[in-house]
């Protein structure tokens, strides 16, 4: 019988520690944040998704710090104040860092109840604490009965764990309600070309969002379809609902986030396959995977392809995550493509998505030369292989039609200064 979690039964654990790391997403711990008071000064790090974490670890007035590679509400409270160090990396670049010897002092990670054989599974967040976990200094357990035995990575031996705590808590979840309200007419239009381009058998890797959400419902009728991604949501059950997924490969992913009932489907399911980033964003695997369409969203195309999904209007919104990884491996696939999907029209004024030139802060997400397929509710641009003017060409004709004429002026003085 595990002892349960308390601040006075953590606090000797982390008592001392400059560099935590904890759990984040589904597996985030509830009420850690007020737990961790022995633990000042010092910098928490986690994964938290703006889907479901909405707290900050910064205490301002105890001197502890936050880092991310996300940002949530508060988050951005504590980024503006100056106590969050916000890393926007990739995930190839967050993997390293975080997986450097003795990078934490100690990592608090939320767990399944161990199996027979004394193993204890990551559950739905695979991502980076299966590296991690042997690197540390000292690893505290939180036993979650409602975290899913998942496969994939061999889980955590008991006794590896310097202490195991036991929190009877349902993981963090989406509305059950999120999938009900109906995609606008773009998003439509463009899951609708989307899906028209992905053969049946393929390999896809969605993003989370609306848009994902429309692909998912468009995709229904594929058939044998294998998903290999950084992160699944309530939608893989539609797929898998629909007999459109491969019966004989399991799902690939690393992380889930949905609803209490995509938990309970994944506890002990050999349908799905949770690995590690090493594996999910490896751009050498995913290159070898045949026709791997990568779907992801961006905000802003500029006309030399250049790609923000990151931020827009001097707003920091997003970070790069596993797009890169996926972008890259997918133009690498043998029958492959990455796909951007962007709406044409933003904001209640109707505002081009497609510009001369990204608009402040001037994040590229997906630069010009890795840029592939972009579709909006106007049309699909292939890109590869144009020259310069034709690129700008094609990128103009998706935009919408209002637009085209400003956008094309743009071009020509763009071409008139640079080419001067």
């Amino acid at each position: 019988m595990l002892a349960p979690l308390t601040i006075d039964r953590l606090a000797p654990l982390i008592r001392g520690a400059r560099e935590i790391y904890v759990s984040g997403c589904a597996a985030e711990i509830p009420g850690l944040p007020e737990m961790l008071a022995a633990a000042t000064p010092a910098v928490v790090t986690g994964i938290f998704s703006p889907l479901l974490n909405t707290r900050s670890y910064a205490e301002p007035a105890a001197g502890r710090r936050c880092r991310t590679f996300f940002l949530n509400k508060e988050l951005k409270v504590h980024l503006r104040e100056g106590w969050v160090d916000f890393c926007p990396w990739s995930y190839s670049q967050i993997h390293a860092w975080l997986c450097a010897p003795k990078r934490f002092d100690v990592a608090i990670v939320m767990v399944s109840p161990a199996d027979a054989a004394g193993l204890h599974s990551f559950g739905v967040q695979s991502d980076f604490i299966p590296d991690l976990y042997e690197r540390v200094g000292r690893l505290v357990g939180i036993v979650n009965p409602n975290m899913p035995s998942t496969f994939g990575e061999p889980g955590i031996p008991s006794d590896r764990f310097d202490a195991l705590l036991e929190l009877d808590h349902p993981l963090l979840a989406t509305p059950a309600g999120d999938r009900s309200s109906p995609p606008d007419d773009a998003t439509t239009q463009i899951a609708s070309r989307i899906s028209d381009m992905i053969p049946d058998g393929a390999t896809v890797q969605m993003g989370m969002g609306r848009l994902p959400q429309a692909l998912t419902a468009e995709l229904t009728g594929h058939r044998n379809l294998q998903v290999h991604a950084g992160l699944v949501d309530d939608g893989i059950l539609l797929l898998d609902d629909a007999r459109a997924l491969n019966p004989d490969r399991p799902v690939v992913t690393g992380t889930a986030i949905g609803t209490s009932s995509l938990y309970e489907r994944l506890h002990n399911n050999s349908r799905f396959s949770f690995r590690a980033v090493r594996h999910t964003h490896s751009r050498e695997a995913i290159s070898t995977i045949p026709d791997f369409i990568a779907v992801n969203a961006g905000l802003q195309i500029d006309l030399f392809g250049q790609i923000s999904s990151e931020g827009s209007g001097e707003r920091l919104l997003a970070s790069p995550g596993g797009l890169p990884e996926f972008v890259r491996g997918a133009r690498a696939s043998t029958g492959g493509r990455a796909i951007a999907a962007i709406q044409a029209k933003r904001g209640r004024e109707g505002e081009s998505s497609v510009v001369a030139r990204l608009d402040p802060p001037y994040l590229v997400t997906t630069p010009h030369t890795d840029t592939d397929t972009v579709v909006t509710e106007y049309g699909i641009a292939e890109l590869r292989g144009l020259s310069l003017d034709e690129r700008a060409e094609a990128i103009i004709a998706i935009a919408a039609p209002e637009h085209r004429s400003a956008l094309a002026e743009s071009w020509s003085d763009i071409r008139a200064r640079g080419l001067s």
